[in-house]
């Protein structure tokens, strides 16, 4: 007979045992294929969920800079396509009426808000660019909803909303002349359309994300015209012109090519714009100064940033201009020491360097005078003739100082007179101080668009008569001229700012050159010379790097295949058992073979060949059945763990080379494990194999039973001194690492210390002898000779209970551990912090909220007394905020810089003082203490959630985060320590003053934590929301966003315990091939007691007792360690253990368990008594 026809009559005679073997690789390479499955699924799922909610957008700027419209047209070529737009934070609101019913009599209506509200300001050109479904681009007075805002705010088509948004300041809010007052704008819009979800217009944003942003979209000169960003031409009632402004800009290029969308291709257009840029891009003027002869450089913002300003010096200087920086400051009042009754009210002081030679000076003097040192000043001979003092006198100065809060306390200062300048020449000149809108444009005090309250009762007559000079015959008014000067300096030491150092930078021309000719040439200069971090107009590949986002920050094919870790390793051994089964059924064929003359080898081979074949044939069907097992837990990814991804747009995505990759590891593995059957079979006798014997197990040593015992007895008396001694206090409740404290980490130790101790106390058992003595009634003496029999195989039994307890506690331990911090009470030293309320705004708000002042200037003067006294209940942390990228573990993409909070420093004190939140491995007794301490690396530390950074950043404490440059130069920020499952998830946060370091454009706060009574947690929240609507306030529990973000973590680890419960109820169908194995080589055994008067049924119950009793004690075992490994867990008040699920998983593994069992009492009475004792 040829090998092949033999291999298949062999292949059809045995069809069961092979079809079992066949079953068991499909299994496995379902699962590992599956695995890999899902994880090309969710990463080609996020890939098309950033292509569609980009449409044809390939790169982008966006900023906090506005710049010019037309720059929009000036960059567009023939290669690229380019569509201006704004995109900023707000709220929209709906008046719907509260009951419709007839029986109402007055008309009531009730207020849907939805805040941090994506608001995008478009024409056609960004229309064009998205995928809009055929929706109309929004014409004036109308608004197009994403469907996730209609839903929230119950809208739909035709209703009338209200959109607010922040009007953009030309001077910072937070700054002395800011605008604190008119901060928003209402915008009235009816619904034109509603963008569905499956939409990319539904799904526009920028950060790569996979969940549905809120979306609004207005016409672009419609939100223009409402918040100050439409063009104003010249006229006499507004002498400086505006361009119509913009803060984004997309780019679509022409070419659609891989290439098109790469970094190379972003730095380029950064290049084009640069050469483009105009002053008015970057908010600057020059102001020409022909009395004076000279050009000034000023900014709409008042204060020149620092870069800017830097970089005008150098420009000046190329071009061999001369050059003198000015830094003014506005005085609240100057006196006399010795006279305090001779003062004056409201009065610049200019910061100046006053030896410059013409046309910047040099100063006359009206008698004796001297070099300006620290602390000196030049009085003009206007205020110095107020003020009655002279040469060598002092003066002292009121000015405010721009608190923290907004608040504006007044501080003084003492300076002394160096000398008295004439009020002419170069120090009559009101070009020192730029223009201020509402302010130097005013004729009297009393005009002034009054950015804090001014003492008008206390302003002179001499103050009204220099602002408002009509009794001479000067053609304009001293107005803004300074009263003093005193050196840059010490103007700089007292009055600088985080916007910058100078006002303006005043240049001429040394060699009499024309003006006009010099602002030329200056204005070639600097706009040729600035670095794009200057300008914030950087283009940004936001396609490529969505793109590479996709990529994950969860490996979902790893993940997946450690979820079904416990089912591919069933479905391997489960394998391995079977087609050891089906060698051992078969050792007398295999001896035949060898007493015909075939060699050991060959028929090694011969068998090998075998199954190789099933091997193949179940890899095969098992990568058709992995896409069905990919397809299942896609869908339970978008259903039951939906937690677990935040969305319902997955699909399923089939590469061919994961599912030859799957294929290839379970057929490798698979045939590794046959081959390993087929070599434990080379020690056996020719004979023995004829006879069908299958190779026995030595009966256990003394020396093993006494090192079963001493574990044992070791290992519990461990557990038990653990255990005293966390319950007595002796080992103290600290951190151990990660985040676990040492009674958490020993409890867990304790847990694994009674499994092997168990484990143990049952390989001594049936290893001794004299534990079980075969006495008492039937039925006892019949369940103790069941147990003896376990003993006959010691190793298989204990391997047997091992498996099924370590599996069984790695189940029930992960199930335990699942959270619901709903009922954790606000604790200083916990993921929350203390605090009851975490809060957000879309727009900064400036005030402090602890403080009658700073709540009666947000409009809080409404208030009843119940909702005072509320409201004094809450302390109120505020947080400075730059937005960025959502780095929490509720975004799958991949981040690289998060969100930033600058913790001010009063509260960061008071976060010291009570050692608010738990810290993950981070050195010292006050962690926030390091956010002060300096580096030697020179970087800005950074405290972040240990989630965020491990699984989100993939950043270690030591290790940095690069802040791309923006606003300012490249930063570094480095990773001090890390909180343990804190509300701070998503963000990382660093001091106030490094923050203003690193990002100085952002005014105000937008991140609040609220400590507040539980009870009172509800009417605080509504009190703050109602009464700061405009700022789009959205206030929820801190127990409710961290349910949030443990959304995900119990959604993984209920996906483990549904996945590993499957992999143990396939184990424990394997345990009924091991149980048919013990049949098989006790079959002679069985037959004897058969024929000296044992019945079916007595045989059989020796079997059920048998494994019955190793399949409860691996549960038993399992269950009551992982238990006890989780006691902190099960007894605090966060833990959220689905019992119900995990018993009925257990109660299932015991009935598949018993299932075997019975399959096994089958094969065990059907044992022919007189052929099987013949062969003995």
């Amino acid at each position: 007979m040829q090998v092949r026809s033999l291999l298949l009559k062999s292949l059809r005679y045995y069809w069961r045992t092979n079809l079992a073997v066949v079953l068991g690789v499909i299994a496995a390479t379902a699962v590992i294929g599956g695995a890999l499955v899902v994880g090309d699924s969710v990463r080609e799922s996020l890939r098309q969920m950033s292509l569609d909610r980009l449409g044809e957008i390939d790169h982008a700027i966006t900023g906090v800079r506005f710049f010019r419209e037309h720059l929009a047209d000036d960059v567009e070529s023939d290669d690229v396509r380019v569509a201006p737009a704004i995109i900023m934070q707000g709220s929209v609101v709906h008046e719907l009426p509260a009951d419709a019913s007839n029986d109402t009599p007055e008309t009531e209506t009730k207020t849907l808000r939805a805040g941090q509200v994506q608001v995008v300001g478009t024409d056609q050109r960004l229309w064009e660019m998205l995928e809009t479904n055929d929706i109309a681009a929004p014409e004036e007075g109308e608004v197009v909803l994403n469907e996730r805002v209609a839903n929230q705010i119950s809208a739909s088509l035709g209703d009338q909303l209200s959109v607010i948004v922040e009007i953009p300041a030309s001077i910072p809010r937070d700054s002395l002349l800011g605008d604190r007052e008119e901060t928003v704008t209402e915008l009235v819009l009816t619904v034109s359309a509603i963008a569905p979800e499956e939409s990319g217009l539904g799904r526009f944003g920028l950060n790569p994300s996979q969940q549905i942003p809120l979306n609004l979209f207005i016409n672009l000169q419609d939100l223009q015209s409402q918040t100050g960003l439409a063009e104003v031409r010249r006229s006499r009632r507004n002498p400086i012109a505006k361009p119509a402004r913009i803060n984004a800009m997309f780019f679509s290029m022409k070419e659609n090519s891989r290439e098109s969308i790469l970094p190379g291709v972003a730095e380029q257009l950064t290049s084009d714009i640069a050469k483009h840029v105009s002053l008015s891009d970057l908010a600057l003027r020059i102001v020409e100064n022909q009395e004076h002869g000279y050009l000034s450089l000023e900014s709409e913002q008042m204060i020149l940033e620092n870069s800017l300003s830097e970089q005008a010096i150098e420009a000046a200087n190329q071009i061999d201009a001369a050059v003198s920086p000015v830094l003014v400051y506005l005085l609240n009042e100057i006196w006399n020491p010795e006279n305090p009754d001779q003062y004056s009210m409201y009065s610049i002081i200019a910061g100046i360097d006053p030896v410059l030679p013409k046309p910047f000076g040099p100063f006359e003097f009206q008698g004796e005078s001297t070099q300006l040192k620290p602390g000196e000043v030049y009085l003009n001979d206007w205020i110095a003739k107020d003020l009655e003092v002279g040469f060598g006198d002092s003066i002292q100065v009121k000015y405010h100082v721009v608190g923290d809060r907004g608040e504006l306390p007044e501080d003084e200062a003492s300076f002394k007179v160096a000398g008295i300048v004439k009020l002419q020449g170069v120090a009559d000149d009101t070009g020192f101080t730029p223009n201020v809108p509402g302010v130097t444009d005013a004729k009297t005090y009393g005009q002034w668009r009054q950015p804090f309250p001014l003492k008008e009762d206390m302003i002179t007559d001499r103050d009204d008569l220099y602002w408002d000079n009509t009794e001479t015959d000067r053609e304009d008014d001293y107005r803004t001229t300074p009263k003093i000067f005193t050196s840059l300096e010490t103007a700089q030491s007292i009055w600088n700012s985080r916007y910058g150092n100078l006002t303006s930078v005043r240049f001429a021309p040394k060699n009499g050159q024309p003006l006009a000719e010099v602002q030329e040439e200056f204005e070639a200069k600097f706009l040729s010379s600035l670095k794009p971090t200057s300008t914030g107009l950087i283009v940004q590949p936001i396609k490529a790097v969505g793109l590479q986002a996709s990529a994950g920050t969860t490996d979902f094919t790893g993940l997946f295949l450690g979820f079904s870790f416990f089912l591919i390793l069933a479905a391997i051994i489960l394998v391995g058992l079977l087609f050891r089964l089906g060698i051992e059924t078969r050792l007398s064929e295999f001896g035949l073979l060898l007493a015909l003359g075939l060699t050991p080898k060959q028929v090694r081979r011969l068998f090998l060949s075998e199954g190789t074949i099933l091997v193949l044939i179940g890899g095969v069907l098992g990568s058709v059945a992995a896409v069905c097992y990919a397809g299942v837990m896609v869908y339970g990814l978008k259903t039951w763990w939906y937690g677990a991804i935040g969305t319902q747009f997955l699909f399923l995505s089939i590469q061919p080379g994961s599912l030859i990759t799957g294929l290839l590891i379970t057929v490798v593995v698979a045939i590794g494990v046959v081959f390993r059957v087929l070599w434990q079979t080379r020690k056996q006798s020719t004979r023995s194999l004829l006879n069908g014997e299958s190779a026995g197990t030595a009966l256990a040593s003394a020396a093993q039973n006494r090192l079963s015992k001493w574990v044992a007895i070791s290992s519990f008396t461990v557990s038990m001194l653990l255990l005293v001694s966390m319950l007595t206090g002796l080992i103290p409740d600290i951190e151990a690492f990660g985040g676990f404290s040492w009674k958490i980490v020993l409890f867990f130790v304790v847990g694994i210390g009674m499994l092997v101790s168990g484990l143990a106390a049952i390989s001594a058992v049936l290893g001794s002898n004299d534990a079980v003595k075969i006495q008492g009634a039937v039925s006892v003496a019949r369940a103790k000779l069941g147990l003896r029999n376990a003993a006959r195989n010691r190793q298989r039994s204990v391997m047997t209970a091992s498996l099924i307890a370590s599996a069984t506690f790695i189940i029930v331990a992960v199930g335990a551990g699942q959270q619901n911090p709903a009922g954790l009470e606000p604790v200083a030293q916990s993921g929350n912090g203390g605090f009851t309320l975490v809060a957000e705004t879309n727009i900064p708000v400036l005030n402090d909220l602890n403080t009658e002042e700073g709540r009666s200037k947000l409009g809080f003067d409404v208030l009843n007394e119940k909702q005072n006294a509320i409201l004094d209940q809450a302390t109120v942390m505020p947080f400075r905020v730059k937005p960025g990228e959502n780095a929490s573990c509720l975004n799958l993409y991949q981040t690289q810089l998060p969100t930033v909070l600058g913790i001010p420093d009063d509260v960061l004190q008071e976060f010291i003082e009570k050692n608010r939140f738990r810290f993950a491995d981070t050195p010292g007794e006050h962690p926030w203490e390091l956010l002060n301490e300096p580096l030697e690396s020179g970087n800005i530390p950074v405290l972040g959630d240990m989630n965020t950074l491990m699984y989100s950043l993939h950043k270690a404490i030591g290790e940095t985060i690069i802040v791309p440059e923006e606003e300012t130069a490249e930063e570094t920020l480095e990773v001090v320590g890390m909180f343990a499952n804190s509300v701070f998830q998503g963000v990382l946060v660093m001091s106030e003053s490094n923050f203003k370091k690193v990002f100085p454009q952002q005014t105000g706060f937008q991140y609040f934590l609220i400590e507040t009574p539980v009870t009172a947690a509800d009417e605080v929240s509504a009190i703050l929301e109602s009464n700061l609507g405009d700022y789009g306030f959205d206030a929820e529990l801190v127990s409710d966003r961290l349910s949030n973000f443990l959304a995900v973590q119990n959604t993984y680890l209920s996906t483990f315990q549904t996945l590993g419960g499957l992999g143990l109820l396939l184990g424990t169908i394997g345990l009924a091939t091991v149980m048919l194995r013990n049949v098989l080589e006790r079959r002679g055994e069985l037959a004897l007691m058969r024929a000296i008067g044992f019945r079916q049924l007595q045989v059989g119950q020796l079997v059920v007792y048998e494994n019955a009793f190793l399949l409860l004690c691996g549960l038993v075992l399992g269950s009551v360690s992982a238990l006890l490994a989780m006691a902190p867990h099960l007894i605090g008040s966060v833990a959220d253990v689905p019992w119900k699920s995990l018993l009925l998983l257990l109660v299932a593994v015991f009935l598949v368990g018993m299932v075997s069992v019975v399959i096994a009492v089958r094969a065990a009475v059907k044992t022919p008594i007189l052929s099987t004792l013949r062969g003995e």
